[in-house]
């Protein structure tokens, strides 16, 4: 039997000035798309700044590769994933 590949996905990351980590904000089926998003979240004012913050789009093997092998995307206040 093939052994079954997970898709791959693309997460829009940001890191702020202030940060030692990344955050995934989120997450988009092609890269084009996160790469939209990422712009749009550059123009970001306010509260959502993105002015002293590094935005970065990391497809879900890249970030596998720097983060580990167990990351998965997850929504930034969504409830954790239960485990077996």
């Amino acid at each position: 039997m093939a052994k079954k590949t997970a898709p791959e996905y693309y997460c829009v990351c940001v890191r702020r000035n202030y940060e030692e980590n990344w955050r995934a904000v989120s997450k988009h089926p092609t890269r084009t798309e996160a790469e939209e998003e990422l712009e749009r979240r550059r123009g970001f004012t306010g509260a959502f700044n993105y002015d002293n913050a590094e935005l970065r789009v990391f497809s879900r093997s890249e970030a596998k590769k720097d983060f580990g092998a167990d990351w998965e995307y997850k929504p930034i206040g969504g409830a954790p994933t239960k485990t077996k």
